[in-house]
């Protein structure tokens, strides 16, 4: 069986192969099905609008009073606040002054304790982004007036770790209760470390709260902040907003699991798809416990499980499938997540997000007012996973407000550029197909110079061939078949090793 090739004659990954299935009207063919374009192609939207300025400062000059009462020295951030011309965000910033304990750079307490100056610029703006989408959630009578509802509004981060989200958020909003649920108690015990400036072993019981478990515990010099140590799922207890930001494979599905069960908002940034794999350990569990309690079966939705195609037919997206979607979705390659470089890779990462988006669309569609949306990181170099899901389920939580969500096409390039490395113009008539999502313009400009010149200083010798390097990776050596593909030579690799595979240029005609 030949491989299959893409609209411009490039042969098709694995994956691409199972992308082609999905949107295809039946597997093996190269002619787009409209209906799976229109069910399953992701759509982004805008984040929620952050605080206005004054909004932002009466948040934190009243929550200074708390901090100031409690003796939590303002953080003095260890480096430059400025990396490449970006100063730290909001509620980072130095006119902030966030307490030590909430800060990301540094020592001396700071609950991330980041050194790299960079680093610590991106851990800041993916916690500005989930801290901008929970205060958007969170009623404005809440984020400025005591409760005196029997419970007051909480806030839980799942896989919260050392607390670097949950102890900004306590810190901001001292009037909502804060809990920081992890599987690692020795993360937890840091975080207690750092806020309370004392280590809580299993024999500390001062500041435990009454609860359903005995495993929750109040912090001393932070009383809205708490700490569970635990599963996501054997957390019982009602809450508002489920919050997570990177918690690894199939633990962010269990906290959507939990928010739909708990009739909770959910802001959820997902991390390590590539662990959702029928094959890859859980590593929530796994790297806690040794265990493997993979429970979580993909695709999750029922529309991407089986999609009615064109014709009558229908896709069944295997869980084989998603297995190849998922292993290429860990996609880590900062540098070109504005290029056409891997473009399909992304794509990949939306479709799992995509999925999730759509089952959780599935189980809440009996409350009329439920809405979830996908959007990303502002900027998106915050993180290469900075596909950021969001939910709420009544008129009274709306992030945006009495307005709708505001799509973000700027969000779409990806997924064009790889329908169009499928299946060309179909995917989006009017348009040029485009070729370069592997590759960028620079690449293919010089990979297409060199052989250029090689074929006019050998323009009468049919039988020279153009033998190029070893170790250049099997990216460039596509482009290398494509370039020479469209130029009408023969071309062939060689090597059977990783360190020997070579691709030769013949200066005869196909």
């Amino acid at each position: 069986m030949s491989p299959r090739t893409g609209a411009n004659g490039v042969q098709l990954k694995k994956f691409e192969c199972v992308l082609c299935d999905m949107f295809s009207t039946s597997p093996s063919s190269d002619v787009i099905c409209r209906r799976a374009l229109d069910e399953l192609t992701p759509r982004f939207h805008r984040l929620p609008p952050e605080l206005c300025p004054r909004e932002k400062q009466s948040l934190v000059d009243r929550a200074r009073e708390r901090w100031e009462g409690r003796g939590l020295e303002p953080g003095r951030p260890d480096g430059p606040v400025v990396v490449d011309g970006r100063p730290s965000p909001w509620p980072f910033d130095p006119a902030t002054s966030l307490p030590q304990c909430g800060c990301v750079r540094g020592g001396g307490g700071a609950v991330g304790n980041v050194r790299s100056a960079e680093r610590a610029w991106r851990k800041e703006a993916q916690l500005a982004n989930l801290i901008r989408c929970v205060l958007a959630l969170v009623p404005e009578g809440v984020r400025g007036v005591s409760s005196d509802s029997p419970r007051a509004f909480r806030i839980v981060d799942f896989a919260g770790g050392t607390g670097h989200l949950a102890v900004p958020l306590a810190l901001l909003l001292p009037d909502c209760e804060v809990v920081c649920v992890d599987l690692k108690k020795r993360s937890l015990d840091l975080m207690h470390s750092r806020v309370d400036g004392m280590v809580v072993s299993e024999s500390v019981v001062d500041h435990k709260v009454h609860c359903q478990s005995s495993t929750l515990r109040k912090s001393k010099r932070i009383p809205n902040l708490h700490s569970y140590h635990g599963t996501i799922q054997s957390y019982e207890s009602d809450f508002d907003i489920g919050v997570s930001l990177h918690a690894c494979g199939e633990a962010s599905d269990w906290v959507l699991r939990k928010c739909l069960e708990r009739r909770a908002s959910w802001v959820v940034c997902s991390c390590c798809c590539g662990k959702l794999r029928r094959d890859a350990s859980n590593p929530y569990v796994f790297q806690s416990t040794g265990a493997n309690e993979k429970q979580v079966t993909y695709p999750q939705s029922k529309t991407f499980a089986s999609l009615g195609g064109c014709d009558n037919k229908v896709h069944t997206i295997t869980a084989e499938d998603f297995d190849e979607v998922a292993k290429v979705s860990d996609y880590s390659q900062l540098g070109d997540i504005r290029l056409p470089k891997n473009a399909c890779r992304r794509a990949a990462k939306s479709l799992v997000e995509w999925d999730r988006l759509l089952f959780t669309k599935e189980a809440t569609q009996q409350l009329e007012d439920a809405t979830a949306i996908l959007a990303k990181m502002d900027p998106w170099e915050a993180s290469c996973k900075n596909d950021i899901l969001i939910g709420w389920l009544s008129l009274d939580t709306n992030p945006f407000g009495n307005a709708k969500p505001v799509s973000d096409p700027s969000c779409d390039n990806d997924f064009q550029i790889a329908l169009d490395h499928l299946f060309g113009d179909q995917s989006s008539p009017g348009k040029t197909g485009r070729d370069q999502n592997d590759w960028t313009a620079k690449e293919a400009h010089e990979i297409e110079s060199q052989i250029d010149e090689w074929v006019r200083g050998n323009r009468e010798d049919y039988d020279a061939i153009l033998r190029f390097p070893t170790r250049m990776g099997s990216r460039l050596r596509k482009l290398i078949h494509y370039t020479a593909e469209i130029k009408g030579l023969r071309h062939w690799g060689e090597g059977k090793k990783e360190s020997d595979k070579t691709v030769l240029v013949s200066n005869r005609r196909i």
